[in-house]
């Protein structure tokens, strides 16, 4: 058998280098996708070098923890944000997001370019394993556990066989020795045996490991559960505030269950609510006095912003909590809802769920009820939403059932799920004609504004009745899953009929005080003059009431459709902030332009079992 002898390494800073794919560029949301690490063998002063991919072996939370995409791993030169790092399928994956400094659009427009295609990952090793020693001599190593604290865009590929080991002018770690107990191989032995034979790299007076017994395993599948476990927990956290607690959970194997109960008991507490759900900047009415709407569109045009310093900073500070620039200027409801009206109250029911109710924002529903039914039936809004959203909600109740004096009770687990929702873009247009472009008084901003906010609440209210999901549609309440169909008689519209749309609600323990019935204003009609039963002079729909229901219509509904349900289930995300833009080209003929319109939004339905859907054929 072989002798063994002591070995030490030192080992500090170390980089791995790759060339970034151009086609992985989010030029929308100022974000790339690349890979920074594989399992491939890296030539270094003491062997080959092999990172190690599977669970366990690589520590990502110095990078999920809002870690550092830095210019030529200079500490003093960070040029974005890592918003996830991840191990998927034998490589390290991180998404960066690039800063919009000056410094940070430098970078961006190099990256789109393709002039720095080089990508530069700063790691250390923690333990490491001898595996083999080649037929030429040389040692390969396997990291079984290392950690890497930075990425960067570097312009020339670090030279991976110079200076590793050693001590650097910029390095902000620490050298340590990791004594190794290597191979000390009689010429007699053999090969296979050499192969086999690995001892552990750890620091001083550690134990080598024992060897596991071989168990068959099926390796892909056991990585690719593991990733899917980290990336939900840790989405959860981010979107929550909760990324310590996450990282806390990832480290101790907590199941993605497990995480969620904890998120669910912090929303119920209103201990913690979504990241990046507040828009507001603050402003005092002073402030909001000074805001004109035609001002921030003149400077648009010209891109002489001298004389709407303000609305310029206004932008610039929405640009900021967003993380991405504006394609013309931001506008906040901040500032739309005292542009010279008053907002209206609501009194809409927010109803329950474990979601807290103060992320649902009151004043964007009070803008928006005077063009949309879907605010004035309960649909609740968030609003400044940043990233994708998962709320949690609950599928399943415990169960409680009789049992004998010395029977034991079955445990009953509530069920947990998630309503996810991600941005889609509805975009208008808002004509100003040329002598409206001179005017510059609170009405003028007041006119632009309501024609804006008409356009979106038709927009939302099609997306939360009618959204098929297709070409960047919402998902609407009519083609969601669980929402019941009721079978409209050849005969038309009856008292019957009527009711078996608030008994399938009923029947499916989802019935609620703020139910109501939406219609276009034809069945609206046509309901006015149908009999409950002949000669009674009881009609379907009385005094705004269908079968004692608030009765609503609207053109966006189809013909000869109704639905009903309890509209609190629906929720409309709205992220960041209206975005305009000034087309200068198609009313350029007559002097004036078009203010184009662009705001981020998803439906998202809780319960589709909360609604039943009928459409005379």
């Amino acid at each position: 058998m072989a002798k063994k002898k002591s070995k030490t390494l030192k080992l500090g800073r170390q980089f791995r280098s790759l060339t970034f794919v151009r086609e992985s560029i989010n030029e929308e949301n100022r974000t790339v996708e690349l890979s920074f690490s594989s399992e491939e063998p890296v030539e270094r002063w003491f062997g080959m070098e092999i990172l190690g991919h599977a669970p366990g072996e690589c520590d990502l939370s110095r990078l999920n923890n809002s870690g550092a995409f830095l210019m030529d791993h200079n500490t003093r030169d960070q040029r974005g944000a890592i918003e996830s790092a991840v191990i998927d399928n034998k490589k390290g994956r991180a998404i960066i997001r690039l800063s919009s400094s000056e410094r940070g659009e430098e970078l961006w427009q190099d990256l789109k370019d393709g002039i720095r295609p080089h990508i530069s990952v700063g790691y250390r090793i923690l333990e490491i394993i001898h595996v083999k020693r080649d037929e030429n001599g040389v040692d390969w190593y396997r990291a079984t556990k290392w950690q890497p604290y930075e990425i960067s865009s570097v312009s020339v590929p670090a030279d991976t066989s110079v200076g590793l080991g050693r001590s650097d002018d910029n390095d902000d770690t620490t050298d340590f020795n990791i004594e190794l107990r290597e191979l000390d191989m009689d010429p007699e032995d053999d090969v296979l045996e050499q192969e086999q034979e690995q001892t552990r790299v750890q620091k001083p007076a550690a134990k080598p490991r024992a060897k596991a017994p071989a168990v068959p395993v099926d390796e892909e599948a056991v990585r690719k559960q593991e990733t899917e476990r980290c990336q939900e927990i840790m989405a959860m956290g981010s979107q929550f505030g909760m990324s310590r607690e996450a990282q806390e959970a990832v480290a101790n194997g907590d199941s993605i269950d497990k995480f969620r109960q904890l998120v669910l008991d912090g929303v119920r507490d209103k201990k913690v609510k979504p990241t990046g759900t507040e828009m507001n900047l603050g402003l005092d009415a002073k402030d909001v006095r000074r805001y004109s709407l035609i001002n921030a569109v003149r400077a648009s045009i010209t891109g002489n912003w001298k004389s709407a310093g303000f609305e310029r900073e206004i932008s610039v500070a929405l640009a900021d909590k967003m993380g991405k620039d504006a394609r013309g200027f931001y506008v906040n409801y901040e500032v739309l809802a005292q542009l010279g009206r008053a907002a209206q109250s609501t009194g809409a029911g927010m109803g329950g769920e474990l979601v807290a109710t103060d992320l649902w924002s009151s004043q964007f529903i009070d803008l928006l009820r005077p063009n949309s039914i879907a605010a004035g039936l309960g649909v609740r809004f968030a609003t400044g939403l940043v990233g994708n959203v998962d709320i949690p909600k609950m599928t399943s109740g415990a169960s409680f059932y009789w049992i004998d004096e010395d029977e034991d009770g079955t445990e009953s687990n509530v069920g947990l799920g998630i309503v996810k929702m991600a941005p889609k873009t509805i975009a208008g247009a808002v004509p100003i004609t040329r002598r409206l472009m001179q005017q510059s008084t609170p009405d003028i901003d007041l006119l632009v504004r309501d024609e804006m906010l008409r356009g979106i609440g038709l927009g939302i209210d099609k997306a939360v009745f009618l959204g098929t999901g297709l070409n960047n549609q919402p998902l609407g309440i009519k083609n969601q899953t669980g929402v019941h169909a009721i079978q409209i008689p050849a005969g038309g519209w009856d008292w019957k009929t009527i009711v078996a749309f608030e008994t399938a609600v009923a029947e499916s323990n989802a019935l609620a005080a703020n139910m109501a019935y939406a219609m276009r204003p034809s069945l609206r009609g046509t309901l006015k003059t149908t009999e409950k039963a002949a000669g009674t002079a009881k009609y379907l729909w009385e005094g705004d009431q269908v079968n004692g229901y608030p009765g609503v219509v609207s053109t966006q509904l189809e013909t000869d459709a109704l639905l009903h349900g309890d509209f609190s289930q629906a929720l409309v995300g709205m992220w960041g902030a209206l975005d305009l833009t000034v087309d200068k080209s198609t009313k350029a003929a007559s002097g004036g332009t078009v203010l184009r319109v662009f705001q981020d939004a998803d439906v998202a339905i809780r319960h589709g079992a909360a609604f039943a859907y009928g459409k005379k054929v």
